[in-house]
């Protein structure tokens, strides 16, 4: 008897795949599709507001809590896997990537490329990395490592994508796939068969949400009347064979 076709969201933060993906779960869930979401950096105290106590236990503690109310609107096989990896201020003090990847972030690659051949059986949605926030940029290359083993499709950083011209993400495209050798097409999934709110569902993330955040992500799904994913068209026919 053949495993049940998954689907796997790599994250590099708690909240990247709700803001870039919210409608595409729903999806999932609606077609009772098991997801595992993958929470990469998740040990942190980044906050976008003020909280009372911005200590590292408090903080992470609090995102996971934001992540487990935003999958609890979902009826459907929703798995969460937390890899507590320290986040970017922790690590090195920077966040955005001006410089070549250090030794500790090659290291972090590595590690991050074994455990997703430990977790994932299924197809991959991984961040492209727009914005060049430097966590994003170790998932992206951990994937880019496996992308011959796996099949993977590659989301949009929000709210990064909606910072930039639509050129400007096609030159992101443009070398992403050189660097695979590969063509990629596009797919807009929209508001069919989704249960969720999305601007209701991203503002369970309190503590990353202000007024700002949450216009952008609203104003990039208008704009394209749905969420955009980006990859090889086989691997888009594979999802297809999943949600059917």
């Amino acid at each position: 008897m053949k495993s049940p076709k998954k689907i796997f969201i790599l994250s590099p933060h708690i909240d990247d795949a709700a803001f870039g993906l919210a409608l595409t779960i729903s999806k999932c869930a609606n077609n009772k599709v098991p997801v595992t979401i993958i929470n990469c950096f998740t040990i942190t105290k980044w906050t976008a507001i003020h909280v009372d106590n911005k200590e590292i236990n408090a903080v992470s503690l609090l995102r996971k809590n934001e992540d487990a109310s935003f999958y609890k609107t979902f009826n459907g096989n929703i798995n969460i896997i937390n890899l507590d990896l320290l986040d970017a201020p922790l690590r090195n003090g920077y966040i955005f990537q001006e410089q070549p990847f250090q030794p500790n972030e090659l290291a972090l690659i590595e590690e991050l490329k074994s455990l997703l051949e430990m977790h994932v059986d299924g197809l991959l949605l991984c961040p492209l990395g727009i914005g060049n926030h430097i966590d994003h940029a170790i998932c992206r290359a951990a994937v880019v490592k496996l992308y011959r083993k796996i099949d993977v499709l590659f989301y949009e950083d929000l709210p990064y994508a909606r910072r930039i011209k639509h050129d400007q993400i096609l030159e992101h495209i443009g070398e992403l796939e050189q660097e695979l050798g590969v063509s990629f097409t596009n797919q807009t999934d929209g508001l069919l068969n989704c249960s969720v709110d999305k601007e209701q569902a991203i503002r369970l993330y309190k503590s990353q949400m202000n007024e700002e955040i949450a216009s952008e992500i609203i104003a990039h799904l208008n704009d394209l009347k749905g969420e955009r994913i980006w990859g090889e068209s086989q691997v888009f026919e594979a999802l297809k064979t999943i949600l059917a």
